[in-house]
């Protein structure tokens, strides 16, 4: 009997929150990790825009959903700004480089979770502006079907909005974490071919 309960008591810590995520957290391998609300974000969106008024933060997409396609028009901070700005995550840290260490910003990645333990991973070279420069958004608003722009309900405060995949795989909503990690070092070792 008291396996059963020790499974069951891991069981229950190990559950996911479910429902609507208030706030997530910035962390890893940053130099600001911090918490964001809708507040927050809404006065980091405001300063960024007054840093650079041509910084987008408004994105249109079109994507692919179990019930079929989907149009939306969202508001928000682009995920790199929230990374490397000073006035958000203050920039990245050095990651795990492997045994090289150009463009070791290469190897990172962004992991973002939600309430129902649904994850998605943005690597690093997709949102940095030298490489693809994507502009991925956590978005805290979007335009209702009266063109009014309204708050993220269903979809928590914040959702990450990925443009340009076919399929909204990696529209997390709810979010309740964003982490900047490494890919570890490659376990093979060299061969000469």
């Amino acid at each position: 009997m008291q396996k059963a309960e020790k499974i069951a008591s891991l069981s229950d810590k190990n559950k996911c929150l479910r429902g609507f995520s208030p706030s997530f957290r910035l962390g890893g391998e940053i130099n600001n990790p911090t918490t964001y609300n809708l507040q927050n974000l809404t006065n980091l969106r405001d300063t960024l825009k007054k840093q650079n008024p041509a910084l987008v933060t408004e994105i249109t997409v079109s994507f692919q959903t179990g019930s079929g396609p989907r149009t939306e028009t969202y508001y928000g901070v682009p995920l790199w700004e929230l990374i490397n700005n000073l006035k958000a995550g203050g920039g990245l840290k050095p990651g795990n480089s492997g045994l090289n260490s150009k463009n070791s910003f290469l190897r990172q990645y962004v992991l973002v979770d939600a309430t129902d333990c649904y994850g998605a991973v943005v690597a690093i070279g997709e949102i940095q502006p030298n490489f693809e420069g994507k502009t991925v958004l956590v978005a805290y608003a979007k335009k209702g079907a009266d063109g009014k722009v309204v708050p993220l309900i269903d979809e928590g405060f914040a959702r990450l909005v990925v443009p340009n995949d076919k399929a909204g795989g990696r529209y997390v909503s709810n979010v309740t974490n964003i982490l900047i990690l490494s890919a570890p070092a490659s376990p093979l070792k060299p061969k000469n071919f």
